[in-house]
């Protein structure tokens, strides 16, 4: 293996695109997207339910100004 070649941090796979800057092989990467976006959906679930009524009552006042 040469110095150019880069490896997948997660499973060792050799990695042939040289433009690939997160160190990761395609099949990882979208692992890694499906994980970001169930935690970031379920974060905003989360925020959505503490402070949706305080930003819907919000909006209300503004609207009726």
């Amino acid at each position: 293996m040469s110095d150019t070649e880069k490896v997948c941090k997660t499973c060792g796979r050799i990695i042939t695109n040289p433009n690939n800057k997160t160190g990761l092989c395609p099949k990882c990467q979208k692992i890694g997207n499906n994980i970001f976006g169930a935690a970031s959906a379920a974060g905003l679930i989360v925020l959505g339910k503490k402070f949706g009524p305080k930003i819907i009552k919000g909006a209300i006042k503004i609207l009726k100004r």
